[in-house]
C-alpha cells in the first residue's frame, strides 16, 4: 500500500480504515489518491489557500463537496477555490474514495502554454467539470493515478506523464477555434507582456499612449484592441493602477517623504497622486499611512 515516492497516511483504526496518499510535483502541483472510510462521525476544519484541482470522486465522496457535485450524474468534480476556511463533518460508513490533481493558480499558465491553448478556457474547461456530461477518456486517465504504483526509478516521470494527460484530454474538450483568430490572441498576449514589463519597470517615466506604441512597434488601435483582449482595460487604466500600488507600497516606509513617493509614482505632484489615491482607496496617503502606524 506504500508507494515508491510521496507519502502514505493510513487512518487510525479507532477511527475506520483507508489510505491517502500525496506526492508534491514542482512546487505548484500535487496528485492524490485516497480511499477511506471512518466508523465514526468525523468533523474537519483547516484554513486553505486558493488553488484549481480537478478529479475523479466516486463512492460517497461528491456529497462532501458542493451540493452541486451531489446532484451531477457526473463524477469529474472541478475545483477554483479562492482560499479560506473550510469545514465538513464525515458521515460514518460512508465510502469515501477520489484520484484528483491540484494546483497553484498560477500553474495553469505553464499548462495551457504546454498544451498550445487559452489559459482562460483550460481554466473554465475546470470549472465546468462539475456541470458538464464528462470529458471521454478522462475518468480512465485520473483512475490510473489510483491503481498505478509504478517502481521508483520512473515514479516520477509517470506521474509528470499523467499530470499532463489529464491536462491534454481536459484541454481537448474545449471547442476547436479558428487558428487565425487564436494567432491574433497570441500576438495580443506578446504585445501586452512586453508593454507591461516597461510599464512596471518605468512608473516614474513619460508613459503617453505614444511613447508605449513607440516602444512595442504598434499603433494606437492595435495597442488598445490588445490590451482590451487581454487585460480587458485600457493602458492607461492598468499604468494608474500599477502606479497607485506601487506609491500605496511606498507608503510602508515612514522614512520616505510623501512629496518623493509622487515623484517615484509618476505623479507630477503631490496633489495629483492625493487626489488619485483618494479616489482609488477612499483615503488620503497621510491618512493611510497613519493608520498604518497605529495598526
Amino acid at each position: 500500500m506504500v508507494r515508491s515516492i510521496g507519502e502514505t497516511w493510513f487512518v487510525d483504526p479507532q477511527y475506520g480504515k483507508g489510505s491517502y496518499w500525496f506526492y508534491f510535483m514542482d512546487d505548484d502541483t500535487i496528485v492524490v489518491s485516497m480511499d477511506i472510510t471512518f466508523e465514526r462521525t468525523v468533523e474537519a476544519a483547516m484554513e486553505t489557500i486558493p488553488y484549481l484541482g480537478f478529479g475523479l470522486y466516486e463512492h460517497a465522496m461528491p456529497e462532501y463537496c458542493s451540493p452541486e457535485c451531489t446532484g451531477s450524474n457526473c463524477k469529474l468534480i472541478g475545483h477554483d477555490w479562492d482560499g479560506g476556511p473550510y469545514v465538513s463533518s464525515f458521515e460514518p460508513g460512508k465510502r469515501l474514495s477520489s484520484a484528483s490533481i491540484t494546483i497553484a493558480p498560477e500553474a495553469i499558465h505553464r499548462y495551457a502554454d504546454a498544451l498550445h491553448c487559452d489559459e482562460k478556457e483550460l481554466r473554465r474547461a475546470i470549472e465546468q467539470l462539475t456541470t458538464s456530461d464528462g470529458v471521454p477518456g478522462l475518468p480512465s486517465a485520473l483512475r490510473g493515478l489510483d491503481i498505478t504504483y509504478p517502481a521508483a526509478s520512473v515514479a516520477d516521470a509517470y506521474y509528470h506523464a499523467k499530470v499532463i494527460e489529464c491536462f491534454a484530454i481536459l484541454a481537448s474538450s474545449i471547442p476547436e477555434r479558428d487558428m487565425a483568430a487564436d494567432a491574433v490572441r497570441i500576438s495580443d498576449r506578446d504585445c501586452v507582456e512586453c508593454i507591461c514589463s516597461y510599464i512596471d519597470s518605468n512608473l516614474s517615466s513619460d508613459l503617453s499612449t505614444k511613447t508605449l506604441c513607440d516602444i512595442a512597434h504598434v499603433s494606437e488601435g492595435k495597442m488598445i484592441s490588445a490590451f482590451r483582449n487581454v487585460q480587458g482595460d485600457t493602458p492607461q487604466s492598468y499604468i494608474r493602477a500599477q502606479r497607485l500600488e506601487h506609491g500605496r507600497r511606498l507608503l510602508l516606509d515612514e522614512s520616505r517623504k510623501i512629496a518623493g513617493i509622487a515623484k517615484s509614482a509618476g505623479y507630477r505632484n503631490q496633489g495629483a497622486f492625493t487626489d488619485a489615491f483618494k479616489r482609488a482607496y477612499g483615503t488620503t496617503p497621510r491618512i493611510y499611512r497613519k493608520k498604518l502606524r497605529i495598526e
